[in-house]
């Protein structure tokens, strides 16, 4: 009986601190931070870090970091407290434990800050096991990183390394929160204390503490094979929701998911915490401050902002009795549902969607013209490419920024000339036995060309200084075999395609970015891009409905789960790019043909004559 009156009161608080964080706090932070971001410059990619060496935009990060992790230790606080306080059959109202949860706040300075914030924001929301919270639910490693570690020994040793020291740290820090709560225990002493729980309890705890986790870890691990499409974000939940609501397909699945994963979520923290609280029981004591301490001074002033609070209740009831303040209210009702009405459109997409091989495709040794055909071959309407410049000036097709993974050689491409590349064989882990060779750009133009009616999607990867080289050395062959409508071009580096706009205004020409700071729609439309290349960590609806109103196609990077193309599809992207071309091909296809109703701006695929 106590667990499940805890349960209900943890369930109602969740509920109003959600709606509270999501419709207020959220909000606020981001447009505080977006436009403090903005007016610092554009920041995508590597350059990213940079922005915050800016002292007055870092230390607005820094305020917002320790906002953020204050407001996370609050809501974690009232869990605790209100758990401690069934367990010990107090009766007790909600708004007296929130208030109340406030005087633990004052642990969280010095060290303990910074300890404790890195633990709260970093740590507990990557792995999500024991305790979650609605500011950060969730902080998770790009998928493409990893994706880059499986394709060597190295990096799968990097992985494990990854998971087991996250976890380790985790467990051996399990106590940190109670601790800090029920014992007003700063960080430091929190986390001995933890150390020292685990050495008191007796095994039937530590068994059922490791159970439950193990448990929480296994039923989670098959809801996420059952639903694999993105959780919705924060960001999400903003101004335009009810539009959302009504155009977005895919918001109204994953906001039915998000909430009911939210009360399960929930439930397992409430037990979690629960077990917790008996184990601080048996191994120290717990302290729970229902009253908090109030010093006389304090007690006045809260006195009189009551007195002030009612007096002004008053006012307002009176002026609302008078007909100018009911007529005035009704005015400003009215005119907020019109401009929510007149909110609600939506902009169509530029292009119907498209399907695009990431580097050829996973059919054979990446970049390799049999990868490359094969996605012509499977229905893909471009091949995604990566184009660096040799030594003597020749554009060839490759990758990583040296040779060392598919070829278990040092140098870099700029490092050899065309020549000294034809003799190198590339191979890679997944497919024992296949030798393939590095392709120029020329090989594999005039192999696309004569054998699929398939485009490419050239990325161009300079090294140092030589975006200008590369640029014209593309343009170059393009030209050459006529292949400007069977062609589109992005890059990670800006300056690189500056040449190509100037002097082919009529190409398909985008923008890539893996990370950004600020808001990614407020800025890039000043790069004058075709597209937006994204990493799918970025994807939101919130970027998807500003890029809509700013006309901007956004094709999304590297997409391996079916589940996820749908739901990007859904939302609003117009280019997915995946390793997988027969999975793609199947998705893309099903999805036009299910929402054949659907209108776009433009027929037929990019590059479109401007």
């Amino acid at each position: 009986m106590r667990f499940w009156k805890a349960l209900k009161k943890i369930l109602l608080f969740e509920l109003l601190w959600k709606l509270l964080c999501l419709g207020l706090v959220n909000p606020v932070f981001r447009d505080v931070y977006q436009t403090r971001m903005a007016s610092v410059g554009l920041n995508f990619n590597g350059s990213a870090f940079w922005s915050f060496l800016d002292p007055r935009a870092g230390l607005l990060f820094l305020l917002l970091f320790i906002a953020t992790s204050m407001l996370i230790f609050y809501e974690i606080s009232v869990i605790i407290n209100i758990t401690a306080l069934c367990r010990s059959d107090k009766e007790f109202y909600l708004t007296d434990v929130m208030k109340s949860s406030f005087w633990n706040l004052r642990v969280m300075k010095g060290w303990s800050l910074a300890l404790g914030s890195l633990y709260y924001i970093l740590l507990l929301p990557l792995l999500r096991l024991g305790y979650v919270n609605t500011m950060v639910p969730s902080v998770s490693i790009p998928e493409f990183v990893f994706d880059e570690m499986r394709k060597s020994q190295i990096g799968m040793i990097g992985i494990l390394a990854i998971h087991v020291l996250r976890n380790a740290a985790h467990l051996l820090l399990i106590f940190v929160p109670p601790g800090m709560v029920l014992r007003c225990q700063r960080f430091g002493q929190a986390a001995r204390g933890s150390l020292d729980c685990w050495k008191k309890m007796g095994w039937k705890y530590r068994l059922a503490l490791v159970g439950y986790l193990i448990y929480w870890e296994r039923i989670f691990t098959e809801i996420a094979r059952f639903w694999r499409r993105t959780t919705l974000g924060n960001d999400d939940f903003d101004g335009k929701f009810l539009q959302y609501l009504i155009y977005s397909e895919a918001f109204r699945k994953d906001l039915l998911y998000r909430t009911l994963l939210a009360v399960l979520l929930t439930a397992g923290m409430a037990g979690f915490v629960y077990l917790q609280t008996a184990v601080l029981e048996k191994t120290g004591g717990v302290c729970v401050q229902l009253q908090p301490p109030w010093n006389p001074d304090a007690a006045s002033i809260l006195d009189i902002m009551g007195c002030r609070w009612t007096a002004c209740k008053v006012r307002w009831r009176q002026r609302f009795r008078k007909r100018r303040w009911q007529l005035g209210t009704a005015a400003v009702f009215f005119a907020f549902a019109a401009y929510l009405f007149l909110s609600l459109s939506q902009p169509l997409l530029v292009h119907r969607p498209i399907a695009i091989g990431h580097r050829g495709s996973s059919l054979a040794v990446e970049n390799t013209l049999p990868a490359i055909l094969a996605a012509g071959k499977h229905g893909m309407d471009y091949a995604e490419i990566d184009v660096q410049l040799t030594r003597d000036g020749v554009p060839v097709v490759f990758h990583d920024g040296n040779l060392l993974r598919l070829a278990g050689r040092s140098e870099s491409i700029g490092d050899l000339d065309w020549a000294q590349i034809q003799e190198i064989t590339i191979h890679d882990l997944r497919y024992d036995g296949a030798a393939e060779h590095i392709p120029s750009l020329e090989e594999v133009l005039l192999a696309v060309s004569d054998q699929t009616d398939m485009g490419l999607l050239m990325e161009l990867k300079p090294t140092g200084y030589g975006g200008m080289a590369l640029a014209e050395a593309v343009m170059e062959l393009v030209e050459r075999y006529q292949f400007e409508d069977r062609t589109i071009v992005m890059s990670l580096d800006y300056l690189c395609l500056t040449p190509i706009m100037e002097k082919h205004p009529d190409w398909w020409i985008g923008y890539c970015a893996y990370s950004a700071v600020g808001d990614i729609a407020d800025a890039v439309w000043r790069y004058g891009v075709d597209f937006l290349a994204v990493e799918e960590s970025l994807i939101s609806n919130r970027l998807m409905g500003q890029a809509r109103e700013l006309d901007l196609p956004v094709y999304v990077w590297s997409v391996y789960d079916t589940e996820k193309m749908l739901q990007y599809l859904e939302m609003g992207v117009t280019g997915i790019i995946s390793d997988y071309p027969e999975e793609l091909s199947q998705v893309l296809g099903d999805y036009i043909e299910r929402h054949s109703h659907l209108e776009y701006q433009r027929e037929g695929r990019p590059p479109f004559s401007q």
